[in-house]
């Protein structure tokens, strides 16, 4: 009786004319579509329960990993920020420590003036004496040169003079001459040896007198 019902249903007729057409209650004809929809979707849950996969439990993460992956999402330094830079530092006494980084626009300019390729060329650290000098690239009292290898962007400059200060260049070496590509700040090692009794462990300002004035400038004194 429900397959007729449905089959006239189909045919787009009213419930009044499906009763009429089966000899049936317009009440009985309502109580087998409803019977009908329920059973519908009665089939249409227990399709969606068997496509659906089996739910797992999380296994249980410990203190160690949950601190693993929040470093995992921990901001980290870049290895460059792209700048032409190099950094000169004191490690010790005896000991400097440089870094550089270059970029490449640089390396091509520098390429092309030699005419050759930039990664091919003998990288190098030119370390500079200019211990109480105003350096102006040719009155250092001596330098040293220091080879450093291709993908290098630091170095350890060791055996260096305590109480000097030094500058240091980085460049290539190219048929036989230094090209400087950058150049550092000074850096002062300390002193390694003790300072006698009573000798301060700075220079003290020798010259405390007073300004040498210029003619013809009109001067004003004034306190903050």
């Amino acid at each position: 009786m429900i397959d007729q019902i449905l089959q006239l249903r189909s045919q787009y007729l009213s419930t009044a004319q499906i009763a009429k057409q089966l000899g049936l209650s317009v009440g009985q004809v309502k109580y087998q579509l409803q019977k009908a929809r329920h059973a519908s979707s009665q089939e249409r849950a227990a399709a969606i329960g068997q496509e659906e996969p089996t739910r797992q439990e999380a296994p249980c993460m410990t203190q160690a990993d949950a601190g693993q992956e929040r470093r995992g999402r921990e901001w980290q330094l870049p290895d460059f920020y792209g700048e032409n830079v190099i950094r000169l530092m004191v490690q010790s006494p005896t000991v400097l420590y440089v870094y550089w980084e270059i970029t490449w626009p640089r390396m091509r300019m520098v390429a092309s003036y030699l005419q050759t390729d930039y990664r091919e060329v003998q990288k190098g650290i030119r370390l500079y004496d200019v211990t109480d000098r105003y350096f102006d690239g040719g009155n250092a009292h001596g330098w040293r040169d220091f080879l450093v290898g291709e993908d290098a962007h630091s170095w350890y400059l060791p055996e260096v003079q305590p109480g000097r200060t030094y500058i240091a260049d980085f460049g290539l070496f190219h048929q036989g001459r230094f090209c400087p590509i950058l150049r550092s700040e000074p850096a002062a090692t300390p002193r390694s040896w003790p300072a006698a009794w009573g000798e301060p462990l700075i220079e003290p300002v020798t010259d405390t007198g007073r300004p040498a004035w210029f003619e013809h400038f009109s001067y004003s004194f004034y306190t903050k």
